[in-house]
């Protein structure tokens, strides 16, 4: 029989609830509502839970409860990624508030503990949604205390809460018909069901953990960047206010064209009689004189990318940048921005190139499968320079954890809801660094509202949405939320979609390429619209992202 638990009982049975969730984190990946590539729950609870676990072990007293609690809390929440993170650092967040209070723990005490988890879980969340892993700790609360409430064996006590949880799980459908048309259970909810499990099996003696291997492979680590020769040297920046209004189109292309011939990295977002331009280049000076043939500079920058890469380069033959730090931030403190810092989520490296020629000062590496966390958005805040910032999550997963990451800090944070990178984009052009937090908030948003965003993935199982059957393999566009058409042939699909927009009046259309992607494929379906519609614009540019070959907004 065991009566009480001690801070140290339950230091080694988070470890080995962090082993179990680990070992199942890709059955956790998988369980996805939608049949695409960015199932990352799984990855999210676990870098939140390992976060934690290295938290307790600077703990210097395993026997203190107050500090171990403390340290459990502050690391899993520091850890947090996606809602899913951020929501499991809420739970154990209300546990910990009980049982800090405590030397030794008895099962009332446990019981009280998930009641304050579940209270803390939905209070967290703006729109609490049944058959997540809101409903396993609200309805595991319930049970424990309306049968177990007189049960003083910790052993039999655990067994009824990893039995309770794994049958919450299966019940997950019922709440949401997304699970039911996905045939699949929650995510969240079973990756929480497996870390009371691994407790469980701790408290019956099964402490052997190994965790060092999974440490050294965090998410954070899944992406590394090589620092390839460089082909041009010098990262260039202008704005160009043109001395004719309206932009001509011709005008437009000849810069394109001419800037294409110079160097790479090329971005060119015009808007009424600006012009935001970026290039990699080794002859900034004839990039400046040819916008000088078109309008006056505003604004310019010179970076010498060949001097910080070798900079890197040399502080990482003496240790002294992990790796780790290269693939988190991207830092380009923007010295024009006086009164706010803007930081950025990009999930590739052309996108970041776009954030920076916009004038954004970090952006943070993210998105699908690769949620940052609370810490990595949190340490970002805290390079800017400006007491006031802007956060752009560019993600619906991201939004919680920037939401608490603000709770961190001093400074005047501004978090704008962007739920896809497009919007995160246009935010950027109604960008005014002497406006106040309101009339900023009205600007940016204003820009994001008028466009209309959409993402191209693929399948990865045979599912249906809405009715609809989907193969595996095919390709997916989904028009904000909604799933707009599916098939073999993207490109003639994403064509389909695009026309029909067109006929609704919208003119403009940016392109986002990324892995998987055939250029000469898009270039056909620029050539077929724009022979058809002459009063459309549309740009192309490689933004580098994974498991998303097409990322358009179109205004």
């Amino acid at each position: 029989m065991l009566k009480f638990l001690y801070a140290k009982d339950l230091y080694l049975a988070l470890k080995k609830g962090t082993e179990e969730l680990a070992k199942n984190k890709d059955e956790i990946n998988a369980l996805n509502v939608f049949p695409v590539p960015d199932g990352d729950t799984g990855n999210n609870m676990l870098a939140g839970m390992l976060e934690a676990c290295k938290s307790m072990d600077e703990v210097e007293d395993k026997n203190d409860m107050k500090s171990l609690m403390e340290s459990l809390r502050r690391g899993l929440l520091l850890g947090a990624r996606g809602n899913s993170g951020v929501i499991l650092s809420q739970i154990f967040r209300g546990i910990t508030e009980i049982l800090e209070k405590k030397k030794r723990i008895n099962t009332q005490d446990f019981i009280k503990a998930l009641q304050n988890a579940k209270d803390r879980a939905y209070n967290a969340v703006m729109k609490p949604v049944e058959g997540t892993m809101l409903t396993l700790i609200r309805r595991l609360s319930e049970k424990m205390e309306e049968s177990m409430s007189e049960e003083k064996d910790f052993l039999v006590f655990f067994d009824a809460i990893v039995k309770y949880s794994f049958e919450i799980v299966e019940e997950t459908p019922k709440y949401l018909k997304k699970l039911r048309e996905s045939n699949v259970v929650d995510a969240g909810a079973k990756g929480l069901a497996y870390i009371l499990k691994g407790m469980n099996d701790a408290l019956h003696g099964d402490t052997e953990v190994e965790l060092e291997a999974l440490e050294s492979a965090t998410p954070e680590q899944i992406t590394e960047i090589a620092y390839e020769e460089l082909t041009y040297q010098y990262c260039t920046e202008a704005i160009v206010k043109f001395h004719k209004h309206p932009i001509q189109k011709k005008a437009l292309e000849e810069i394109r064209s001419f800037l294409e011939s110079m160097g790479d990295s090329i971005v060119l977002v015009n808007q009424e009689d600006i012009l935001k331009t970026h290039v990699h280049t080794n002859h900034p000076g004839l990039v400046f004189e040819k916008f000088l043939e078109h309008g006056e500079l505003i604004k310019t920058k010179i970076d010498n990318m060949k001097s910080q890469h070798e900079h890197i380069i040399e502080k990482q033959k003496e240790g002294k940048i992990a790796d780790i730090e290269q693939t988190k931030v991207a830092i380009n403190n923007n010295l024009n921005n006086k009164n706010w810092g803007v930081i950025a989520v990009s999930p590739g490296k052309g996108i970041l190139e776009i954030f920076k020629s916009l004038g954004v000062d970090q952006v943070i590496f993210g998105g699908q499968t690769t949620n940052p966390s609370v810490k990595d958005i949190s340490e970002a805040i805290n390079k800017v320079p400006q007491k006031k910032v802007i956060i752009l999550p560019n993600n619906p997963n991201i939004i919680l954890a920037a939401e608490k990451a603000a709770e961190l800090t001093d400074k005047e944070i501004l978090i704008l809801p962007t739920k896809h990178v497009q919007e995160g984009i246009s935010a950027m052009l109604g960008f005014d660094d002497n406006m106040d937090k309101e009339l900023l908030k009205e600007s940016m948003m204003g820009y994001v509202k008028s466009i209309v965003p959409i993402e191209v993935t693929y399948a990865v199982r045979d599912s249906t949405i809405k009715g609809e059957k989907i193969k595996k393999g095919e390709y997916l566009i989904f028009l904000g939320k909604e799933l707009k058409a599916h098939g073999k042939n993207v490109y003639k699909e994403t064509e389909k979609v695009l026309e029909e927009l067109i006929k609704k009046g919208y003119e403009i259309i940016t392109i986002i390429y990324g892995e998987g992607a055939k250029k000469e494929k898009i270039d056909q379906l620029v050539k077929n619209l724009t022979q058809k519609y002459a009063n459309i614009e549309i740009e192309i540019h490689n933004g580098g992202q994974r498991h998303y070959p097409l990322l358009i907004s179109v205004e």
